[in-house]
């Protein structure tokens, strides 16, 4: 019973001494390094948009055009807008948006392609110093051009995430599939 004693007050004033006076005068950013914690603290990583997305639509025009269109968040491919606020570093990732496009027309398959940055980069080699800090916001069909031009015609709109800054791009197809590229949509009035 002697030593039952002498053990419950041996554990009693352990626990009593270990009330965290050596850390009182100790900064926060001190006691996380001490530990090996700081960098987990002191770095916070987004990735923007978290999870994967995907969006389809399929439309059909009156000159006799199909296009199926398929969005879909690139989980592999990212680029970095790295920044420091307040000691701490964020560490903001913009997942690239991939699209593939599929032309029908009367029946056949004219196109199946997948648009993304780097089909951008191969059709115009110039593109890549004013698109490399931006995402794909967003691919649509461009109903009115492509019944006017009797072609399909689809935007694309590059935005820079920071600052929202934006480039519309417009993809031609001719009725052989053939892509031009352009930023300015010229429209031909019959």
């Amino acid at each position: 019973m002697k030593y039952l004693i002498f053990i419950l007050f041996f554990i009693s004033m352990t626990i009593i001494s270990c009330d965290g006076r050596s850390k009182l005068y100790k900064s926060n950013q001190e006691i996380l390094k001490e530990h090996g914690l700081y960098d987990t603290f002191s770095e916070r990583i987004n990735y923007i948009p978290e999870s994967y997305l995907e969006t389809t639509t399929d439309t059909i025009l009156s000159n006799g055009y199909r296009i199926k269109i398929k969005s879909f968040t690139d989980m592999n491919n990212s680029f970095l807008n790295a920044y420091a606020e307040n000691t701490i570093q964020h560490k903001d990732y913009y997942r690239n948006i991939n699209t593939y496009i599929t032309i029908i027309k009367n029946n056949e398959e004219i196109l199946s392609k997948l648009i993304n940055k780097d089909s951008f980069i191969e059709y115009d080699k110039s593109l890549e110093k004013s698109i490399h800090n931006k995402t794909i916001q967003g691919v649509w069909i461009n109903e009115y051009a492509s019944l006017v031009n009797n072609m399909v015609i689809i935007n694309v709109m590059f935005v820079e995430p920071e600052t929202n800054k934006h480039i519309n791009y417009y993809l031609e197809f001719d009725a052989q599939g053939k892509l031009f590229l352009t930023d300015k949509l010229k429209q031909k009035y019959s």
